[in-house]
């Protein structure tokens, strides 16, 4: 098998490079002995433990050559060539039967990304026949991308997306593997380098530019890809893209690191010699002695070029990049080419089939799955007309997959504001109509209403002359009590004005025999048990003493001698009875017996405190009852007469609310009457004015009926119009979108025919679309 891999690859090698030239539009189809080694190292990335067999190994021979050839080229011709070239090197070294066409109809796809999270140490680069399966892994590999990076990343797997990914994770796999990724924006050649360094296990690294960024800072990057990727030993994807060429200059440094892996004085001296140092012990473990710098150096480009892969993306229109292979031939020598044709019509339905699958754009599956074919139609149809304008007009036009993608977003993000602005103009008018007709519902109505009112308000009116006349009567008999009571209430009020003087006269006096009653109280508080013994004691009691008691005696209605004195004074409750004493009831005879005591000049509290401090007390005792008593029996006549002057006044006011309790309920009945004549009034004029209101209404709305007859027919058309529309919206927007998003660069007369293909294939494909289209009207 290794000879005939040998002469196969050089046979290829040699009709290639002869057969397929150079060319202005062609201009990196340069073959050179970088491919033919290319091929082999391809081979040589199988495990003899997996791939033995003539078939499987004729099958990677076959892959790498096609991906060392065949994905340069750029059109179908030379696609067809090359697959003949192959299909006869088969037969001729191989002994294998395999038709041209099957190359492109059954892509070969060897990958050894197939075990998802698994040590790249263990990877084996296989044949992957299961398709399904292969969209499973990358699918895997895209969820756990997009959990990983701050930026979701959305990606549909068709055949042409799946072939790209594993060209890619091939070339960034192979030792020193560099790619240059050539197509229109929006194939996806950023996207899916990002998804195979993520295969891979790589870091993926991409300038950003910003105001300002020049010539120096790309050289702090390329030292940060050199730290990454010669220091660190990280494997290192570098993603240049040629809209990131802010000078030529860039292209200059991208090409000697393909081609030596150097860039001169990259590293200022200081920084040069960081990077020795920090290199030294990996090169020591080679075999490079610590002294020799240059060889540490030698070592360090070495590590550079094993563990960094450029991968270039650019854009075959216009000049630049024919002028770039031209200038810096390394981007075609040292890189593996990969160029993105237009996406198939398979591709096409795939991405629209995904972007449609979960949004409700509110039409049926079947409007949906002809909306996702049209996608497809209409994008076909452009690059159609495109080659057409380029053949008439002799100018480009570029359809891209980005203008694909535009399409569709516009379209989704334009329906449904589209569908809620002619639903808001139907209902608008709908609504005028709807109230237009009410308005002749409401006219009849009130025709009614105001034929009805007029017996009522009668009616309203008599029911009110008859309150009003039984208020006036019930109000006459009402003042006739109100006198009544009023002069009742004179009386009663001059009875209470006597009661209260004789209330007041008889407190003044009580206000006087108060304080008396408290001074003997007061008396008695400064006695205690043991003034009473000392007065006790004394067998021949001074004068004094035995006056004292003598009065005391008396008051408690004992005899007057010293024996019941002592007997007096030796009673336990003698104190208390005298605190207790019954004042107010004390009979005459007593106070008579008193009085010649009290009139005894010496009988005075001064005079006796000189013999007894206890009889002192004991004499004011006495003189206060004595004070108390005379002057309660002048108070007692006027409470009796006090509390006869309430009783009369308890009858009169008793007779008095009697009367205003009459009064009151008279007063509450007129109250109730004033009520209700006052509602009946209220609902009198409630009703004339409704009545004068309706008439108004109904002048006002005849007017308008009047002057809006002629308009219902003229609305009625406008929302059938309008649901017409709505009907078809999803057609309508459906083709402003593609307008938007293609026919920008064409003429009006190539745009116009471009917008009648549509119509005419939306309408095959069963999708509503109006016969006549405004562009205008549906960006409105």
């Amino acid at each position: 098998m290794a000879g005939a891999i040998v002469s196969a690859a050089v046979e290829i090698y040699s009709r290639m490079s002869t057969d397929l030239l150079p060319t202005p539009a062609k201009a990196h189809y340069i073959f050179n002995l970088r491919d033919l080694s290319k091929l082999v190292q391809g081979v040589l990335q199988a495990d003899v433990g997996y791939i033995r067999e003539p078939v499987p190994m004729f099958r990677l021979f076959c892959h790498e050559s096609l991906r060392v050839f065949h994905d340069r080229l750029i059109d179908n011709t030379d696609k067809k060539y090359f697959c003949d070239i192959l299909s006869q090197m088969a037969s001729k070294h191989f002994n294998q039967d395999y038709a041209a066409e099957t190359f492109e109809k059954k892509p070969i796809i060897f990958g050894d990304f197939m075990k998802v999270g698994g040590d790249p140490k263990d990877r084996v680069y296989e044949d992957i026949k299961d398709t399904t399966k292969l969209i499973k892994v990358l699918n895997d590999y895209l969820d756990d991308y997009n959990m990983s990076c701050p930026k979701e990343m959305k990606l549909v797997f068709f055949l042409d997306a799946i072939q790209h990914v594993s060209r890619i994770a091939r070339m960034v796999r192979q030792p020193r593997g560099n790619a240059l990724l050539v197509g229109v924006g929006g194939t996806g050649k950023q996207s899916l380098t990002r998804l195979a360094c993520h295969m891979a296990g790589y870091v993926c690294i991409q300038i950003e530019l910003t105001r300002g960024y020049n010539y120096d800072s790309f050289h702090e990057d390329l030292k940060l890809l050199y730290q990454s990727a010669g220091v660190e030993g990280k494997n290192t994807v570098f993603l240049f893209t040629d809209t990131q060429i802010v000078v030529e200059e860039f292209l200059e440094d991208i090409n000697n690191i393909l081609n030596s892996g150097e860039i001169s004085n990259l590293f200022p001296a200081e920084e040069f010699e960081a990077v020795i140092n920090a290199v030294r012990p990996r090169a020591k473990e080679a075999g490079v002695s610590e002294s020799d710098r240059d060889g540490i150096y030698d070592f360090f480009i070495s590590r550079v070029r094993d563990n960094l892969h450029i991968v270039l993306c650019m854009s075959p229109v216009g000049d630049a990049f024919r002028a770039r292979c031209r200038m810096f031939p390394s981007i075609v020598n040292c890189c593996t080419i990969d160029w993105f044709t237009q996406w198939p019509k398979e591709a096409l339905l795939s991405v629209s089939n995904e972007f449609f699958a979960d949004v409700d754009i509110g039409v049926t599956d079947e409007v949906k799955a002809a909306l996702s074919v049209f996608c497809e139609v209409i994008h076909t149809s452009v690059s159609a007309m495109s080659d057409r304008f380029f053949a008439e007009l002799r100018r480009n036009v570029y359809t891209t997959p980005t203008s694909y993608l535009e399409l569709i977003n516009l379209y989704l993000s334009m329906l449904n504001d589209k569908r809620k602005q002619l639903m808001a103009s139907r209902d608008r008018v709908a609504n005028g109509l709807q109230k237009l007709l009410e308005t002749n519902d409401l006219v009849a109505k009130m025709e009614v209403e105001l034929t009805a009112l007029g017996p009522e308000l009668k009616k309203k009116s008599e029911d009110t002359d008859i309150l009003m006349v039984k208020l006036e009567k019930d109000q006459i008999e009402a003042d006739k009590v109100r006198a009544v009571v009023s002069e009742e209430e004179a009386i009663a009020k001059e009875k209470a004005d006597e009661t209260e003087a004789i209330a007041e006269d008889a407190q003044r006096d009580l206000d006087e025999a108060l304080p008396l009653l408290h001074a003997a109280n007061k008396a008695l508080d400064s006695l205690d048990k043991s003034d009473i013994a000392e007065v006790r004691v004394f067998a021949n009691p001074p004068e004094m003493v035995l006056t004292v008691m003598e009065a005391v005696c008396i008051l408690m209605g004992n005899k007057t001698d010293w024996a019941s004195a002592k007997g007096l004074l030796g009673d336990t409750q003698f104190l208390s009875r005298l605190v207790n004493y019954d004042k107010d009831n004390i009979p005459d005879k007593i106070l008579r017996n008193l009085k010649k005591y009290i009139d005894n000049p010496k009988f005075v509290p001064e005079i006796v405190e000189k013999t007894s401090r206890a009889c002192k007390s004991l004499c004011l005792w006495v003189r206060a009852i004595d004070s108390y008593a005379h002057v309660f029996r002048t108070v007692e006549p006027k409470r009796e007469k006090l509390v006869n002057a309430q009783a009369e006044l308890a009858e009169v006011q008793s007779e008095l609310a009697l009367k205003q309790a009459s009064l009151q309920e008279v007063e509450d009945k007129i109250k109730e009457l004033q009520d209700s004549f006052d509602a009946s009034v209220a609902a009198k004029e409630s009703l004339q004015k409704n009545i004068a209101l309706t008439a108004a209404r109904l002048k006002r709305a005849g007017k308008l009926v009047t002057a809006l007859g002629d308009e219902q027919v003229r609305w009625d058309e406008t929302v059938k119009i309008f649901q017409k529309e709505i009907d078809n919206v999803a057609g309508n927007v459906f083709i402003a979108s593609a307008c938007v998003a293609y026919y920008g660069p064409f003429t009006a007369q190539y745009r116009e025919m471009l917008v009648k293909e549509w119509i005419v294939k939306g309408q095959e494909l069963g999708i509503p679309v109006s016969d006549v289209f405004s562009l205008v009207t549906n960006l409105e």
